[in-house]
């Protein structure tokens, strides 16, 4: 097969580092003989890293996009033109598949009707689905419409999980659609590191000081950070003996550090520290991590967490609920329930969980499920599922 990637994301997140285990897993297939990845130059990390690819294997081979999905947005001349200029490479490359990479059906629009123009047969990568808004206004009501019919132009999917697809289904009914669960590197749940240990590298207090984490990109209206500094202030006196690590960066960080400034009872516990290359020691020296999150598709830290052994309080959404037990779910936007679940996380038995996550998130059943997902379709659309995972006892 000569299949293509494309991805025209300006930002290195959690589903550009699952796109990059999906190449290597593609690298990897018997099926593919060439493998086209599209990313765009000005986006300096995911192009050096496929580039990388590139001269190390030899079915490999980079195409490089001159714009950005966050450059092009709202020009429609720009996106048109976009569109045009990735048709005519489509057209070149003679693809049996493209998979497009997209964090939601209104992203990468230039590689979904780029395709649909040079007619590839397409795989979205979709990993957040939106839901039709209610109390709508007008102008949200076209945005809706027009997302409906974005929904109909893949020719198949691929996201994370059963709560995903069935909402794929009731949009897309007549595409294929597939589940290809994330993985994890083992290290997470093999590491020697201890907590003594993380928190003395990381310079923080090991005297019954409780230490909670928050990793991810600084994105108030995903993230939600500022829900938990919320949080914080309401219940300042849950938090007197507490360090609050905020890891990451986003557009919202300086407005995250504005807000800690501005706040004593912020200011004696939150420690913005920024982003890191390596999350594992932050992980490891907190009591109890945290994400809550207004939406999600399957977030990596929720996984690593687990594995580590460290318990992970996130918002009831998404179908984040067959993951994870009741103890460690919250009703989004409650933050009584929120701060009752952080302090009492310490206490729910993991060690059950994790080594359920370590079956179910492993490297070899992502191979397994990513390279079936870009076998041929059948003829039947939406019948046949090769990369659904097999059932797990994760508790619900």
């Amino acid at each position: 097969m000569n299949v293509g990637i494309y991805c025209d994301s300006g930002i290195n997140g959690g589903h550009e580092e699952m796109l990059k285990r999906f190449m290597l897993a593609l690298i990897s297939s018997g099926n593919v003989d060439t493998l086209h990845i599209l990313v765009p130059r000005s986006n300096a990390a995911l192009y050096r890293y496929v580039s990388d690819l590139s001269r190390q294997h030899p079915k490999v081979r980079t195409v490089g996009l001159a714009y950005t999905a966050e450059s092009i947005r709202g020009d429609l001349f720009a996106l048109l033109g976009a569109i045009r200029s990735t048709a005519a490479t489509l057209r070149t490359l003679n693809l049996s598949k493209l998979l497009i990479a997209q964090g939601t059906i209104a992203s990468g629009l230039a590689g979904l009707l780029g395709a649909r123009y040079a007619r590839v047969p397409t795989l979205s990568y979709l990993p957040l689905v939106d839901e039709a808004p209610e109390h709508a206004g007008v102008t949200d009501k076209i945005k809706w419409l027009v997302k409906r019919v974005l929904y109909r132009m893949p020719d198949e999917f691929v996201t994370l999980n059963e709560h995903l697809r069935g909402q794929l289904r009731a949009l897309a009914p007549q595409a294929r659609t597939m589940i290809l669960e994330n993985y994890v590197d083992d290290r997470f749940s093999r590491s020697m590191l201890t907590k003594p240990a993380a928190r003395a590298a990381l310079g923080l207090p090991d005297d019954g000081t409780t230490i909670i984490a928050h990793i991810g990109r600084i994105n108030f209206k995903q993230k939600r950070q500022d829900f938990l500094m919320e949080a914080i202030e309401r219940h300042a006196d849950a938090f007197k003996h507490t360090v609050v690590l905020i890891v990451g960066e986003g557009p919202d960080a300086a407005r995250l550090a504005e807000m800690v400034d501005a706040s004593p009872v912020l200011s004696a516990c939150v420690r913005i520290v920024g982003p890191k290359h390596d999350v594992l020691p932050y992980i490891v020296a907190s009591d109890t991590l945290v994400l809550p999150s207004a939406f999600e598709g399957v977030p990596l830290v929720m996984i690593e967490a687990v594995l580590a052994e460290r318990p992970i309080v996130v918002s009831r959404i998404s179908g984040l609920d067959s993951y994870l037990p009741n103890a460690l779910l919250f009703r989004p936007g409650d933050h009584e329930a929120f701060v009752e679940r952080i302090f009492a996380a310490r206490d729910v038995p993991i060690t059950a969980l994790a080594n359920s996550f370590r079956r179910r998130f492993s490297r070899e059943a992502f191979d397994a499920q990513a390279q079936n997902v870009m076998l041929p379709a059948m003829p039947c659309r939406g019948a046949f599922d090769p990369a659904s995972p097999q059932h797990s006892d994760v508790p619900g």
